[in-house]
């Protein structure tokens, strides 16, 4: 029995989207099996008392409105379901959807160990050791023989007489997003947290860049010049194409393609990697696996995917998108899990808000900024 697709079905039903057949079969499964009832029976009581929980705090803002607005901004299907039935943009997983499980952290043990004084500046260090702040929109500034161009949060530049080939670094501090399009045409998406060096022109046999943290990358095609991005630990070897990479956790490096081909490799390992699939790289060795493009490449469209995530998972997330350290203080809070999304387009307050208003869940900040779960 697949009850992934229960729940589905069963949110289908709720919304009033299902299909005759749809339904049809999700009344056979319900009938034949008991847990595919028992989680059916679950996700419709939780309806209706998140329903009463949040319609305090949607009282000016209707579902529809809600969920208009989530269309417009992505295509997260499974997300969206939960929104429209929770009327809120997060939903607790309650009653036999709890994972309960021993949690080793200590009670007071902070999850995020820097600071709040967040820099919020988009700082590009030249190769000649030029720092220019990319913050505010800024063009024709002139470094060397080349022309920057810094506006709708991308940096462009035209180098077509620049002769050198060194490497200048670009850093996007937590709580921002930033566009680079390189010299050959490449478009790079970098989140939060993220620092990508690179040159100016591509002059050798091979266009190379380095990548701390996660980018998106629509690669240039050029057969002739091969595309390479180090990682920690890891090298890409791209043709044309598309794809995502993710070395926040420095335990792993997390390559997903969208389109085209690339090739990872470690000291011990190579693969070829195809469309659709991720490869997770760790001192273990490669695993590949299928990926959800909702989940993976959700924070191009400033939206945070988590399922059966706990808060002391959406840590580094909060600290990474606000800049906010955050400290559990109830080791009961820190093993619940929850389903959901966090929307950098709105204030963190926001997902705090609906947090407590779906099942409870209170916070404080300190007279340091640090953000407790109670």
């Amino acid at each position: 029995m697949d009850y992934e697709k229960i729940r589905e079905l069963t949110f289908d039903e709720l919304l009033g989207t299902i299909s005759d057949e749809e339904k049809a079969l999700l009344y056979n499964a319900i009938e034949a099996d008991s847990q595919a009832r028992s989680i059916w029976e679950s996700i419709h009581g939780d309806r209706s008392r998140l329903l009463a929980d949040a319609s305090e705090s949607f009282a000016q803002h209707p579902v529809e409105e809600v969920l208009t607005n989530l269309h417009q901004r992505s295509r997260l299907r499974y997300i969206r379901k939960a929104c429209s039935i929770a009327a809120a943009c997060l939903l607790a997983i309650t009653g036999s959807w709890y994972l309960l499980r021993h949690n080793t952290t200590n009670e007071h043990q902070p999850v995020a160990a820097l600071g709040n004084n967040m820099d919020s500046t988009i700082r590009l260090v030249t190769a000649d050791g030029k720092t220019i702040d990319l913050s505010a929109d800024s063009s024709g500034i002139q470094i060397g023989h080349t022309v920057l161009n810094n506006t709708h949060q991308t940096l462009s530049f035209d180098a077509r007489h620049q002769t050198g080939s060194g490497m200048n670094t670009l850093t996007v501090p937590r709580g921002k997003d930033y566009n680079l399009l390189l010299a050959d045409g490449t478009q790079v998406q970098l989140n939060a947290g993220t620092t990508i060096s690179f040159p100016f022109s591509f002059n050798g046999s091979k266009r190379e860049v380095t990548v701390n943290g996660e980018a998106y990358f629509q690669i240039a095609a050029k057969a002739d010049q091969p595309f390479i991005v180090h990682l920690p630990g890891n090298t890409i070897s791209v043709l044309g194409t598309a794809f995502n990479i993710n070395t926040y956790d420095s335990g792993s490096i997390k390559v997903a393609l969208v389109e085209g081909a690339v090739k990872v490799a470690s000291s011990r390992q190579n693969e070829i990697l195809k469309p659709g699939f991720e490869i997770t790289s760790s001192h273990t060795g490669m695993t590949t696996a299928a990926f959800d493009p909702d989940k993976v490449l959700s924070w191009r469209t400033g939206v945070y995917t988590f399922e059966n995530a706990s808060l002391q998972e959406l840590a580094p997330v909060i600290l990474r998108w606000y800049g906010i350290t955050v400290m559990m203080d109830n080791q009961r809070v820190s093993s619940r899990r929850f389903f959901g999304i966090i929307d950098r387009n709105q204030p963190l307050q926001a997902f705090l808000h609906n947090l407590e208003a779906a099942d409870g869940v209170k916070s404080h900040y300190d007279q340091n900024g640090i953000l407790h779960f109670e």
